[in-house]
């Protein structure tokens, strides 16, 4: 059930980002406020993509827990390389706390996910 939660909470967070993103419009062609079709059709696709993880957090084998340990990552490579975004955009800092929020929940849900048999030394 943690590994649920854990996953909701990111799944929020990245809806988060994805709002915070689309207000700090720094393009014509970029995520706009302006547009809710492209922002719901943003928020339809990231549920899809969450939909494995959630399916397999209720396993509890090696195999699938290593697997859903691997899809996660995915997510949080995508936080952490929002990172330098608000960094670099002094405007933008709001980007930046919101991606570090959620690089560290992806990652407590990471480990949370592997195996205990994963972390121990033979």
């Amino acid at each position: 059930m943690k590994r649920f939660v854990l996953l909701v909470f990111m799944l929020i967070v990245s809806i988060v980002t994805l709002f915070v993103t689309a207000y700090f419009q720094r393009d014509v062609n970029t995520l706009s406020l302006n547009d809710p079709q492209v922002i719901q059709a943003s928020i339809i696709i990231m549920i899809i993509l969450f939909i494995p993880p959630v399916l397999l957090s209720f396993f509890n084998h090696k195999f699938w827990r290593v697997i859903s340990a691997i899809y996660q990552s995915i997510f949080f490579l995508g936080f952490i390389i929002l990172v330098p975004t608000g960094v670099f955009s002094f405007q933008a800092v709001g980007i930046s706390i919101v991606s570090l929020i959620g690089a560290v929940i992806s990652l407590w849900s990471i480990f949370s996910t592997l195996p205990e048999s994963f972390f121990k030394e033979y």
